[in-house]
């Protein structure tokens, strides 16, 4: 465990947190107040493992020795900053266990299907009883009621619902072609936040905990608000635009000589004059020219397009982006996870941390959303393995080491899964 490398924040300082939730969204929300200083206990199901937990070896298991489970990647980014007991809830002494932790918390997410939640014994209102202090969010992708009660969902069923699949990618091809990027796993942890913070300021009005019915769904359309607001307001479908802008003109990606792909955008006809100065193209600025007001662009775009990018063909990379953008355009390079690491502000920023990790050694992983001042985030926990905990939680919560014994003969709780 990396611990108190750093000063560590208190904004979140003795507040308890239960991360009953799965996969990335409700468990990276839990990560991010324990960066803020939240004591969070991740309660992994026992002997049945999380779907980021398998047991076999596939595409998101990093090399290395040890059990296959505790080297998967979006378990391992999505679960810093906690304490990790594996637990039998379906058992008479699983639940008693439960409830005590229950008893001592502030604040329980779950993120399982609608209705899971009461048939395992922990609906809210045995929860309220159990706590009246206590906040429970329940996040499943449709919310709690309604004709999708029951149905399990991932980010792709949430971002086709949405809408989300049919306004991304290419016209030209079937929305199969969509690549793989979930931006509700994006967008549901900072709502997770958001409820919680709001459900411990209504406490402190009410001395009780509330109750939040968080649909992952719901949260993301509002990220949607041009495709919703022009069905809504102007009878339009949106359209699949790939990586063009309706109104921008150049916006796209191009290839350059050493094989690279950069992002360029001109927002205006200030920033166009700066890309025009850039690419040694000046008379694209003259107002006779056919290129030089936005309106002609946009009625160009496909001349515009193929003229940057015979330019930007015979351009190295790095040296094209620094040139348009001191001429006040804008470009980006297209980076691959590898390319991240090399990035000077992410380094400037010391966004990446080493942590150590058992069977991987050091590994640099992502850092934090956000600098607060005084107060800084820490790892104050790795991510931990299963059950790693257990003994310490249990303690705390005032059992017994010869009980502590007796749950793991009776695999109540447990520090490893059958292989």
């Amino acid at each position: 465990m990396n611990k108190k490398t750093y000063e560590k924040s208190e904004v979140l300082k003795g507040i308890k947190i239960i991360d009953f939730a799965e996969v990335w969204a409700g468990p990276f929300g839990a990560s991010l107040m324990g960066d803020m200083g939240a004591d969070v206990i991740k309660v992994e199901s026992y002997p049945r493992r999380s779907l980021t937990r398998p047991i076999q070896v596939d595409a998101r298991v990093a090399d290395g020795s040890g059990p296959t489970y505790e080297r998967t990647s979006p378990q391992i980014q999505g679960n810093r900053n906690k304490r990790n007991i594996a637990l039998d809830i379906k058992s008479e002494s699983g639940i008693k266990i439960f409830k005590k932790i229950i008893e001592n918390a502030d604040i329980i997410i779950e993120g399982f299907a609608g209705g899971v939640i009461e048939k395992l014994g922990f609906g809210w209102d045995k929860v309220h009883k159990i706590n009246d202090k206590i906040s429970m969010i329940s996040m499943p992708a449709w919310g709690v009621e309604g004709p999708y009660k029951g149905y399990t969902g991932l980010g792709s069923g949430i971002e086709s619902t949405t809408g989300h699949a049919a306004v991304r990618g290419l016209k030209e091809k079937d929305m199969i072609h969509l690549p793989g990027n979930f931006i509700t796993d994006a967008t549901a942890p900072i709502q997770v936040v958001f409820a919680s913070i709001t459900a411990l300021m209504q406490r402190q009005k009410t001395s009780k905990g509330s109750f939040i019915d968080m649909s992952q769904s719901e949260a993301f359309a509002w990220h949607l608000v041009g495709p919703l607001g022009e069905w809504t307001l102007n009878n339009r479908e949106p359209k699949q635009n790939g990586n063009n802008d309706e109104y921008i003109v150049p916006h796209n990606a191009f290839k350059t000589k050493d094989q690279k792909w950069i992002v360029i955008a001109a927002e205006n006809d200030k920033q166009w004059t700066g890309l025009s100065n850039a690419l040694q193209k000046p008379e694209w600025n003259k107002i006779e020219h056919e290129w030089s007001t936005i309106n002609k662009r946009i009625n160009n775009r496909q001349k515009v397009h193929s003229a940057i990018q015979k330019i930007i063909s015979e351009k190295i990379s790095d040296e094209i982006i620094s040139l348009i953008q001191e001429n006040g355009a804008i470009a980006s390079p297209i980076v691959d996870a590898v390319g991240m690491f090399s990035n000077l502000q992410m380094q400037s920023r010391e966004w990446f941390r080493p942590i150590e990790m058992p069977y991987l050694g050091e590994r640099l992983l992502p850092g934090f959303l956000w600098k607060m001042e005084p107060d800084k985030p820490i790892y104050d926990y790795r991510t931990g393995m299963v059950g790693e905990h257990n003994e310490e939680i249990l303690l705390e919560l005032g059992f017994l080491e010869k009980e502590i014994d007796n749950f793991y003969k009776e695999k109540i709780i447990g520090n490893k899964y059958e292989e």
